[in-house]
């Protein structure tokens, strides 16, 4: 059985990834604390990861979306830890229903998708910069196999998917369908954390 040539593009984003976060960790310990070490951008494979581009020496790394964090989106919540869920529609009007939400810092929520649509859509949580850089590279790749990340649910022309999310400190976190040309059109939205 010969897998498809994006299947295979899939897989080589996702060890450059791990490979270039292995490599950084290392690079923490010594790169940062020499004085004459390279800036970030300067080193094989890191101008070309988002955000790395523009990072100098000393600059204090990108925090994780997690909880807690006041720049973060959050994270992956446990089923256990659920307060409530949320059905958000999806559709091929490119629109999400509702596409604002309001939770509360620090809530876990199950967010159930219903896509009543012919077009496969899904829900991507994240900044508005990884979502947008998600998008490109679904436009690069349409035919990329679903994923099992934590912060996007695929789901198929007239079904549902879920996922749980815990919500951190008070803002907006947007999230968006990065199917090609979705996002663009529209389907966008936010959770209001308040």
């Amino acid at each position: 059985m010969f897998l498809q040539p994006t299947f295979w593009m899939h897989c080589m984003f996702k060890i450059k990834n791990v490979l270039a976060t292995l490599a950084l960790g290392g690079l923490c310990a010594s790169a940062w604390s020499t004085p004459a070490a390279a800036p970030m951008a300067s080193m094989p494979g890191m101008g070309s990861m988002p955000g790395m581009a523009s990072m100098s020496q000393g600059q204090a790394m990108p925090q994780p979306a997690v909880p807690g964090n006041p720049v973060s989106v959050g994270g992956p919540g446990t089923a256990s830890a659920v307060s409530r869920t949320i059905r958000i529609l999806a559709d091929d009007r490119m629109r999400f229903s509702p596409d604002v939400v309001h939770v509360k810092p620090g809530e876990t929520v199950r967010i159930v998708v219903v896509n009543q649509g012919h077009l496969r859509h899904e829900l991507t949580i994240g900044t508005q910069s990884e979502l947008e850089e998600h998008a490109k590279m679904m436009a690069t790749m349409p035919d990329m196999p679903n994923g099992k990340e934590p912060n996007m649910v695929a789901v198929a022309p007239q079904g549902q998917g879920e996922l749980i999310w815990r919500f951190g400190q008070p803002g907006t976190v947007p999230f968006a369908c990065t199917m090609p040309g979705h996002m663009q059109q529209g389907m966008i939205g936010r959770f209001i954390v308040d």
